[in-house]
C-alpha cells in the first residue's frame, strides 16, 4: 500500500500546469512578429518573469523558428502553427518548455550553418537555437510538410 501512495504522489507532481498555447499564424514577416509576441505574452500569462532569462531565450527561439518556417517553409496560402507546452520534472518542480513550428515545406529541412559569414545577415537562427535550448529537431508532419521543435528550461517554480 505505501508503494502506490507513493506513486499516485509522484504522478500528481508530473501533471503538467497550463494548457498548450496553439495559435495558426499567416506566412508572412508579421505573422512571425506576432507568433513571437504573442508567445511572450503567453509566457508571461504562464508566470515567467518579465526580465528573465528563461522569457528572452524563449522569445528568441520562437522568433527564429518563426522566421525559419516564414522564410524556408513558406506555401502560398498556407499558414504556420505554433505551439508551446511546458512539463513538470517531478524532482525539483522545474519544468522545460517545448515549443514547436508546423509548416508546410517537409522537403526543405533545417540545417544548422557550421560557420555562418561574419558580414552576413542570415544563418545565424539554428546555432542561436542550439545555443539556448536543451535539445532541438525536426519531425515529418504528416500529410505533408515538417515540425520544428526545441526544448528550453523553464524558471523553477518559486
Amino acid at each position: 500500500m505505501k508503494h502506490e501512495i507513493r506513486d499516485q504522489a509522484r504522478l500528481a507532481r508530473r501533471v503538467p500546469g497550463p494548457a498548450p498555447f496553439r495559435q495558426q499564424f499567416s506566412s508572412t514577416r508579421r505573422g512571425a512578429r506576432l507568433a513571437r509576441l504573442l508567445a511572450v505574452q503567453q509566457l508571461v500569462d504562464w508566470g515567467w518573469g518579465r526580465d528573465s532569462e528563461y522569457l528572452d531565450a524563449a522569445e528568441l527561439v520562437v522568433g527564429e523558428l518563426a522566421a525559419n518556417a516564414v522564410t524556408h517553409g513558406r506555401v502560398p496560402e498556407r499558414d504556420f502553427l505554433l505551439t508551446m507546452a511546458v512539463t513538470s520534472a517531478p524532482e525539483d518542480g522545474s519544468g522545460a518548455l517545448r515549443i514547436k513550428v508546423d509548416d508546410s515545406r517537409g522537403e526543405r529541412l533545417p540545417t544548422p550553418v557550421p560557420t555562418p559569414c561574419p558580414d552576413g545577415e542570415h544563418g545565424r537562427g539554428l546555432v542561436l537555437v542550439e545555443a539556448l535550448a536543451l535539445r532541438w529537431g525536426v519531425a515529418p508532419r504528416f500529410p505533408s510538410g515538417k515540425t520544428v521543435w526545441a526544448e528550453l528550461p523553464g524558471p523553477t517554480p518559486q
